[in-house]
């Protein structure tokens, strides 16, 4: 993977899942990482481990993205470390799964702050560095959920519709730059987000987990290739194709049936 060799890359929600997974795999491939996320201690593991086991670069910075200044409060520390990125990763997000109103507010508010507004404001705000420089590239993290409605998961079903309309505009945007965008639609992880969303990870719609280096491998690749959505395994075509011809009353009810506790 040597698109990544030697590049400056920042992985937002790096201290767990598949954030770590990406971390790992661009420490063994020669990049220099900025990893972030809120939990400092955790981050500051996991660059001694890739310090000590692939002699990496990785500059720890502690964020809360879920912070309305939080991604600002981000670019101004890799303005004051003079850290020019050369390629974004925007993992770092979270859901709920529950009746609309059981959640309280502050957690959409929250959700809707990592996985939307934070993502824009750092794709944003490093992109005319890429452009200027000629090369660069944008990972957005989205979800097969975001290509349907979800009962039980509404929000998140609709910030990751946002995330994965966004990056294909992107990418049609910018693909005579040499800039690439790329969107990784995941199906369910087995990763820590199943758990802070509350998702009941024995019901079998969840069965057959991926595991989390197998879906950053992936997304990688894809931002390699250059490709504007990358699917985490070959299989989640199937549901895509449905997604698109299934009347939307079905898809709803099929939605009830994962979510639903």
């Amino acid at each position: 993977m040597d698109y990544f060799k030697s590049k400056k890359v920042l992985v937002t929600g790096a201290s767990s899942g598949i954030g770590v997974a990406f971390a790992r795999y661009l420490s063994i491939w020669g990049a220099e990482l900025i990893i972030t996320s809120r939990r400092k201690d955790r981050l500051e593991q996991l660059a001694a481990e890739l310090r000590e086991e692939h002699d990496a670069e990785v500059t720890v910075i502690a964020a809360d993205l879920s912070d309305p200044d939080g991604a600002r409060l981000l670019s101004d520390q890799l303005d004051k470390k003079g850290i020019s990125v050369d390629i974004l990763i925007n993992n770092a997000g979270f859901g709920y799964n529950g009746r609309f109103e059981d959640a309280p507010l502050e957690t959409y508010e929250q959700m809707m702050q990592v996985n939307m507004n934070s993502l824009v404001t750092l794709t944003r705000t490093l992109l005319p560095g890429m452009l200027e420089r000629n090369h660069g590239g944008v990972l957005n993290v989205a979800s097969m959920a975001g290509f349907l409605p979800i009962p039980y998961f509404g929000v998140y079903s609709a910030t990751k519709q946002f995330v994965i309309n966004l990056s294909w505009s992107l990418w049609h945007e910018l693909k005579h730059t040499g800039v690439r965008v790329s969107v990784l639609c995941p199906g369910p992880v087995n990763t820590e987000f199943m758990d802070v969303a509350g998702v009941d990870k024995a019901k079998s719609a969840f069965r057959g987990l991926q595991q989390a280096d197998e879906v950053a491998l992936r997304g990688l690749k894809g931002l390699a290739a250059d490709q504007g959505m990358t699917l985490s395994r070959p299989l989640l075509r199937i549901p895509l194709l449905l997604s698109k011809w299934i009347p939307i009353k079905i898809g709803l009810m099929i939605g009830e049936l994962a979510m639903k506790k």
